[in-house]
């Protein structure tokens, strides 16, 4: 049985690509940077369980990501655009260590997105 995606991956494009990420903190920030495009990553933690992972520059190295931008100010986060690649993972736990996104989450930001 396919092992269900960690993350979601919404490109400037509006392409939405499932990403799998590694178990170790390192590895997975090393992956998240990667995916992103960046040096330096910032979270926009949407909810206590749906955190947005971003470019810390991207307002300076990517085009704006429509999206990503729409599904933040549904959130409440009116403030600013967004730029360049984004994602979206589930909450930090007690630790701060990044969660998947439950499955629950991830058709419900699926839904989401269809209707922004």
């Amino acid at each position: 049985m396919p092992r269900r995606p960690d993350a979601l991956l919404i490109t400037p494009e509006m392409d939405l690509v499932p990403i799998d990420l590694p178990a170790s903190s390192s590895a997975r920030l090393t992956v998240m940077r990667a995916v992103i495009r960046c040096e330096r990553v910032d979270v926009v933690a949407l909810t206590t369980r749906m955190d947005m992972w971003i470019d810390d520059e991207g307002v300076y190295n990517h085009p704006a990501n429509r999206l990503a931008t729409l599904l933040a100010r549904r959130f409440g986060f009116t403030f600013q655009a967004y730029h360049g690649p984004v994602l979206l993972t589930g909450g930090a736990d007690a630790d701060g260590n990044t969660l998947p996104l439950t499955k629950d989450k991830l058709l419900a930001l699926l839904t989401s997105l269809e209707d922004l």
